[in-house]
């Protein structure tokens, strides 16, 4: 079997992932994360950090990125619900996104399966809502 031999990049082009003014490089690559995430929706945020969440169902979590930078993201499903754990590095809201099928008819039903498998209880809730709705954010000073 003759051995074929692939040609490097052209000297004019971007790298794959990143944005490409000109689109002189004909491969737009997207990270496992980003092409998932169309099929998810944000709907809440954990105060605990990823990595305790993750630990606590011993999730392996993945590293991607996104517009806004490198994301961190455990992908997995509790009874019927598929969800998603993100942590996007250095956002400006700490915490950890809640992200659930956008095929999920009952997201507060999801979100109740999700907390009762991590032990925790609505407390533990940064926000909640969706963009379509809005967000409800708690501070911790009401009850």
């Amino acid at each position: 079997m003759a051995v074929v031999e692939v040609p490097g990049p052209e000297p004019e082009w971007e790298p794959a992932p990143s944005y490409q003014g000109g689109k002189r490089n004909p491969a737009f690559q997207q990270s496992m994360w980003e092409f998932a995430a169309s099929s998810f929706r944000l709907v809440a945020g954990l105060k605990p950090p990823l990595e305790a969440l993750a630990a606590r169902l011993r999730l392996t979590v993945e590293q991607g990125w996104e517009d806004l930078g490198p994301v961190d993201v455990a992908m997995f499903r509790v009874e019927r619900a598929d969800f998603a754990l993100s942590r996007l590095e250095g956002a400006v809201v700490p915490g950890t996104f809640v992200w659930v099928r956008r095929s999920a008819e009952d997201v507060e039903g999801a979100l109740d399966i999700l907390l009762d498998a991590l032990g925790l209880d609505r407390e533990a809730l940064a926000f909640r809502g969706t963009v379509e709705t809005g967000f409800e954010v708690f501070d911790g000073s009401s009850g």
